[in-house]
């Protein structure tokens, strides 16, 4: 089985360092690629800008998606990803700090396939971390996209 690859869009680089921390600790077959907001989130899927050589950052088999960031929110992410053709597809789980039932709804109502709360500590973050490998064992030999 191959690697999976994932996006990983967050504006905080602790919370980010923590979840690639996590995804090593439960024995992944992953390759996290990090990037602090929604705008360079739509340059790496597409594949512009610094994001242009799909060898260096390949296409991802899931987006992790913060909610709440300057600029273009999570929110705003996922109503220009699920617009776009292209993306339709593509798995999206939030995961944030709120808490908030309302952002819950929204998030799944625009697309998201699945919502978290980040949780306080290490160990449930890798608990939650395990759950990704799901995606890993319905993945093709390729994710079709170059």
């Amino acid at each position: 089985m191959r690697r999976l690859i994932i996006l990983h869009v967050e504006d905080n680089r602790e919370d980010a360092r923590l979840l690639a921390r996590a995804c090593e600790a439960a024995n992944l077959q992953t390759d996290v690629y990090e990037v602090p907001g929604g705008g360079e989130a739509m340059e790496y899927l597409k594949g512009e800008s610094l994001y242009s050589d799909r060898k260096k950052y390949p296409f991802p088999d899931l987006i992790i998606l913060d909610l709440k960031m300057p600029g273009m929110t999570g929110f705003d992410f996922l109503e220009w990803l699920r617009r776009d053709r292209r993306f339709v597809s593509l798995p999206v789980l939030v995961f944030t700090q709120s808490r908030d039932a309302q952002d819950k709804a929204r998030a799944l109502a625009q697309g998201a396939n699945g919502f978290f709360v980040k949780p306080g500590d290490f160990a449930s973050l890798v608990k939650l971390a395990e759950s990704f490998k799901q995606f890993g064992k319905i993945l093709p030999s390729g994710n079709g996209q170059k």
